[in-house]
């Protein structure tokens, strides 16, 4: 009987993976590929956070998407404590653009959502930026939560490309949605740009931020 019950159980599970539409949708039941485990679980009573290897992969993915383009990225990937499992400078990549992909990261997991959801707000309110700043958080896109089966098991930041080097397909956020779509599974469509939207329009201004300046 319970062999019967194990045996449904995971055959839920595989059925709610395999159908589920995004990494966001499930019931939190994560892969154990993705997450902590055994001992390590053990010492830190902690099994629902990304594993080293999960992070190396995503790391892997983003800096080979940058160097199909000929560019160089900054990828930190960080843990549901927002500390770092994973942070990789391609060569280049110096103190400002690894600070920036850090907040970029923080920003996602303490906001559970796209750092881009913050870029957008400030397209519309200017003191976004001044007021997140005293959150320790950043209006820069790039960073985004990593979620496993509906769990929330850490979060990706990425910056470092310059905007000369950025184009419809190739981009900060692009590259670690790209990357958490080739090692967690499908994602969510990616936010509309607000900031560009506002600056098409004839009254429209400022830089490819929302607060006038590139990203990092």
């Amino acid at each position: 009987m319970r062999l019967a019950a194990l045996l449904g159980a995971v055959g839920a599970l595989a059925f709610s993976a395999a159908f589920a539409a995004t990494s966001y949708d499930g019931n939190g039941q994560v892969p154990q590929q993705f997450v902590l485990s055994g001992k390590a679980a053990d010492r830190l009573h902690d099994h629902i956070s990304i594993n080293l290897a999960t992070a190396e992969k995503l790391v892997s993915a983003c800096q080979a998407i940058a160097r199909k383009n000929n560019s160089a990225v900054v990828v930190v990937v960080i843990d549901p404590q927002g500390l770092p499992v994973l942070e990789s400078r391609m060569d280049g990549e110096g103190w400002v653009q690894i600070n920036a992909t850090q907040q970029k990261a923080m920003t996602a997991l303490r906001s559970r959502a796209p750092s881009h959801a913050l870029t957008n707000r400030n397209a519309q309110d200017p003191f976004t930026n001044q007021n997140m700043t005293g959150y320790g958080l950043t209006t820069q896109e790039g960073g985004l939560p990593i979620i496993a089966n509906g769990q929330l098991i850490g979060a990706i930041g990425v910056g470092g490309i310059p905007p000369t080097e950025r184009n419809a397909s190739y981009g900060e956020e692009s590259c670690a949605r790209d990357a958490l779509e080739a090692v967690i599974g499908p994602q969510p469509p990616l936010l509309p740009d607000l900031t560009a939207q506002r600056n098409n329009n004839p009254g429209g201004g400022g830089g490819r931020r929302g607060n006038g300046a590139p990203n990092q």
